[in-house]
């Protein structure tokens, strides 16, 4: 099989993954292939460990293993990364403590297009179901995909486009699933057909939750202790405990696909629909009606019913040119629009019309140097009518051009370097003032194989982020969040400075005898970061927060390593180990930042013999006490999971039955916004199969 910059596939003797890694992937073959994945992120067809800076890679059983109900919460087990927790469909990638609008959430590389960034109860369109394979950049990304990835990039790969010759007229893939805890029922298909130099693709993905179980209170105790000190409960009014009222969601979509296949290459379109409604747990909309004496104010339920249709288009060729070698394209045209339901009446409406254009060319082999540059578009049209749009219309538009580039000085140093540079403008008639302004950036890096089994590798960056719709003009009540926020613009301040970050990752990575180890640590110096304090004005019922910048730093840990107990034909043991942490305050004052993540410890026993295999795993949390005003402490906690599968070798049906939270403790993700109102799920277990065929 030809591999170009086009493969999107194991390179290792994972063979039977081929161009349809599916539901399913050995587990074994997946632990010794990981680092032969090739990252699609990336312009140059590159491994993991062939690039300077920290990335990794879910799929196969892991993938299997960790697939949960959003985006957010498939990833929130890896080193480095948490997650917004907004109850079990709302939730995006928190990656060393940054979120929102720093990290960007991509499918097959371009941008999910939805209204998620702008508000932690929206849902992420992306879907790890029907996930490939899960990409996870750590650490500024925006040099290849924009400001909006300065904090890191989690890039869902699906198999919507056939980029290769079938090997067969039909394949595909069956997944459903049950959950105790979330009533999770879900079920997936996806196949592709075709011969010679036409395919088709399609997919269709059904999933319904119910209001999550909880082991204790949905209050934490750290609130009800508040809450005490305050005066109590009101007269008749009662604690919620057991269950997480309003969290029930029922979510479907769907793509068709068609590709024109070549020896050198192909180009794709498909036309993808995403809907889903859900309940926002936490908050709820009290009646303008008064009560009637001696009752109590009565409150109804806000839910959002989200719509999302899209078309893509993608491409990729081979090219024997003096000049050029290649030409790698995507464009994504997007409809989104969701309503916030408040009982039955019909409260916020959020719109977005978007258009996301990459074109990379890689050019000729210059002596030691390949490389490629390209031209990114990107035009995003927001607005939101209702009593609670706090953000006004807008159209945010950038276009970007970049360049990546590799040196191999010898068979042990590699050097890479990027550089990008985005004009971006931000207008619509009523803002008060257009934001329009350039942001350059550029890094350097290296890949030093210090041994046959030893590999270090350092990136330091330096890149510039524009303020956002949300940071210059947020004017009104985001009732999600329980506040009021005001940006920069609307307390005439005027335009934000751009944040620069300074960012260094160093990586020493080992693979000796039955060990392999990781071991990253960074320093992310960010001058005028864009911060959002509390006040102590109220305004509308809520507290006022106001947007402002400070010089702030990241630095953290990040470090896993596994060792082969076991290793023979027909049977394996592995054991994993890792930790992450990171610390963020402000280099002026040292106040902390909010919302960072505590200190975690992760230890899994992972066992196979013949077709059956087996998991355990703990992640140990520490209490999070580094805390900001207004922020309440978190309490650590141990998440117990454990999964056992049995594949059908013969007819590629794999069973799994996976336990999580067996512990049953009250967990709380202190990056969430609702951390303090919503826990996760209690102990659940959950059922499913995949069949490829």
């Amino acid at each position: 099989m030809k591999i170009t910059n086009s493969a999107v596939v194991a390179l290792s003797t994972a063979a039977l993954v081929a161009s349809n890694d599916g539901f399913a992937q050995d587990e074994e073959e997946a632990h010794h292939s990981v680092d032969q994945i090739i990252v699609t992120a990336k312009p140059l067809a590159r491994t993991v460990e062939e690039l300077a800076q920290p990335v990794s890679v879910l799929h196969g059983h892991e993938l299997t293993n960790k697939q949960s109900t959003s985006i957010g919460e498939t990833v929130s087990q890896e080193p480095g990364v948490s997650s917004t927790y907004f109850g079990p469909v709302s939730s995006r990638p928190v990656i060393r403590g940054q979120f929102g609008e720093r990290v960007r959430v991509l499918t097959n590389g371009l941008d999910s297009l939805d209204a998620s960034a702008f508000s932690e109860d929206h849902q992420v369109t992306a879907e790890s179901l029907l996930a490939q394979r899960i990409e996870i950049v750590r650490g500024p990304a925006a040099l290849l995909y924009g400001s909006g990835a300065a904090g890191g990039l989690v890039n869902v790969v699906d198999t919507r486009f056939v980029q290769e010759p079938l090997d067969k007229p039909f394949n595909g893939g069956l997944a459903l699933g049950a959950d105790t805890a979330s009533g999770i029922r879900d079920g997936a298909v996806r196949a592709q057909f075709g011969s010679g130099s036409l395919a088709f693709s399609a997919d269709y993905f059904y999933r319904s939750t119910d209001d999550i179980e909880i082991p204790g209170y949905a209050e934490s105790k750290a609130l009800r202790e508040l809450e005490e000190a305050e005066g109590g409960l009101e007269e008749g009014e009662e604690e919620a405990f057991g269950v997480v009222e309003n969290t029930n969601s029922e979510t479907r979509g769907g793509a068709l696909g068609v590709s024109f296949l070549s020896d050198n290459g192909f180009v794709g379109v498909s036309f993808s629909g995403f809907d889903s409604e859900y309940g926002i747990p936490g908050h709820a909309h009290e009646e303008e009606a008064p009560p009637l004496p001696g009752e109590l104010a009565e409150e109804e339920l806000v839910r959002i019913d989200l719509e999302q249709t899209r078309m893509d288009l993608a491409g990729e060729y081979d090219i024997e040119g003096r000049f050029l070698r290649g030409i790698r394209f995507r464009a994504a045209m997007n409809d989104y629009e969701h309503t916030e339901l408040e009982g039955e009446e019909t409260g916020t409406i959020y719109e977005v019309q978007g258009i996301d254009s990459r074109i990379e060319l890689r050019h000729a082999r210059l002596g030691a140097m390949e490389g490629a540059l390209g031209l990114q578009y990107r035009d995003e049209q927001f607005d939101a009518v209702g009593d609670e749009a706090f953000l006004p219309k807008a159209d945010t538009t950038s276009v970007s051009l970049f360049l990546f580039e590799e040196i191999e000085l010898s068979d042990t140093w590699v050097l890479q370097g990027s550089a990008r540079y985005e004009d971006q403008s931000i207008s619509g008639s009523a803002l008060p003032e257009d934001y329009d302004a350039g942001a350059f950036g550029a890094s350097i890096g290296a890949v030093w194989r210090a041994a046959e089994d030893i590999r270090v590798s350092a990136n330091l960056s330096l890149s510039e982020r524009h303020p956002t719709v949300t940071e210059l003009y947020a004017d009104g009540a985001h009732v999600a969040a329980d506040r009021y926020e005001r940006g920069s613009v609307t307390l005439g301040n005027g335009i934000l400075d751009k944040e620069t970050s300074t960012n260094l990752d160093l990586t020493i990575h080992g693979d000796t005898g039955r060990w392999e180890w990781t071991i990253t640590g960074f320093v992310n110096s960010v001058d005028d970061y864009i911060l959002l304090r509390p006040t102590a004005l109220e305004l509308d019922g809520f507290q006022v927060f106001d947007f402002d910048q400070a010089d702030v730093k990241f630095t953290g840990i990040e470090a896993e390593a596994t060792v082969e107990v076991l290793d023979k034909d027909d049977s394996h043991m592995h054991v994993r180990v890792f930790t992450d942490f990171v610390n963020a305050e402000e280099d002026v004052t040292g106040d902390n930042l909010p919302r960072i993540p505590p200190q975690r410890l992760g230890l899994g026993l992972h066992g196979g013999w013949k077709s059956l295999d087996a998991t355990i795993d703990a992640i140990f949390a520490d209490d999070q006490d580094d805390v900001v005003t207004d922020e309440l402490p978190t309490e650590g906690y141990t998440l117990l999971n454990a999964s056992l599968s049995y594949t059908f070798a013969d007819s590629g049906l794999l069973l799994f039955l996976r336990g999580s939270n067996l512990l049953d403790e009250d967990i709380r993700q202190h990056t969430s916004p609702l951390k303090d109102l919503v826990p996760l799920p209690g102990r659940s277990l959950h059922f499913g199969l995949r069949y490829e065929f």
